[in-house]
């Protein structure tokens, strides 16, 4: 491998993020001397649909170690990474199932955009107080439709973001309709 991706949500869970950041960062915790992007907690919106509540300021998890509750927003999601020291890190968005309805796919597309902005802000405090020195990427989302894939690739790319992800793929999708989305 040439870059590694570690998970934000489950190393803030375990074994926390401030203890990554006491021992060195992940670079130092994973003895890794390679890039290292972490995903911005995002990602458990859908994978723990059961165990989450989504609102307009962030998301809430329940602990699927422990059922503890724990408060994900854009400026934690940045913190945390910021915390673990990863060389990317990605802005808090929120993905939904490829096969969503449309109007679930647009709230959520939109939802993401104002967590982008939210994420760069945020970033940004944290480059000027010195606490991170890291990349940041935008995701892109809008499901299988070709105008909101559209739409949500001008919004992010439009925005001082170090790189992008294509996001929300990986899911539902067939291999046909994944290479649609990304065409």
């Amino acid at each position: 491998a040439t870059i590694v991706l570690a998970n934000t949500y489950h190393l803030y869970l375990r074994p926390g993020h401030e203890r990554i950041r006491r021992l060195g960062g992940l670079h130092r915790f994973m003895a890794w001397d390679r890039p290292i992007l972490t995903d911005s907690g995002g990602f458990q919106v859908v994978s723990l649909d059961q165990l989450r509540a989504v609102d307009d300021d962030g998301v809430t998890f329940r602990s699927h170690l422990d059922g503890s509750t724990h408060r994900l927003t854009p400026e934690v999601s940045i913190e945390i990474q910021a915390a673990l020291g990863a060389d990317v890190a990605v802005a808090f968005d929120q993905p939904v199932f490829p096969s969503s309805p449309r109007p679930v796919v647009a709230d959520a597309m939109t939802r993401t955009h104002r967590w982008a902005e939210r994420s760069l802000e945020a970033h940004r405090r944290a480059a000027v107080t010195g606490d991170v020195g890291q990349a940041l990427f935008g995701v892109i989302q809008g499901g299988l439709e070709p105008d909101l894939r559209a739409e949500s690739t001008a919004f992010i790319a439009g925005l001082p973001f170090d790189g992008l992800n294509i996001g929300g793929l990986a899911g539902d999708e067939t291999r046909v309709q994944r290479a649609a989305a990304l065409e």
